[in-house]
């Protein structure tokens, strides 16, 4: 169970400067952490990170194929 506390904003500015460099650069960070909203994905990047990919089996098949026409080309 958490309590809650109303402090005063000028008696908290008075705490926090008495917190030691460590401990401001440990609160900052905390704070910093907490107002990051995480970006927001376009479409673009949406489909790229979630759309259909090649099974293993399908470069393969792929890799051969372009062998083939490349050897084709060379033949001709």
């Amino acid at each position: 169970m958490k309590a809650k506390t109303h402090i005063p904003f000028q008696e908290l500015v008075t705490i926090v400067k008495q917190l030691s460099p460590t401990q401001k650069a440990r609160l900052q960070k905390e704070l910093a952490a907490e107002s990051t909203p995480e970006p927001k994905r376009s479409r673009l990047t949406e489909l790229l990170l979630n759309g259909p990919v090649f099974s293993d089996e399908q470069i393969k098949t792929i890799e051969e194929t372009r062998k083939s026409i490349n050897q084709w080309r060379k033949k001709s």
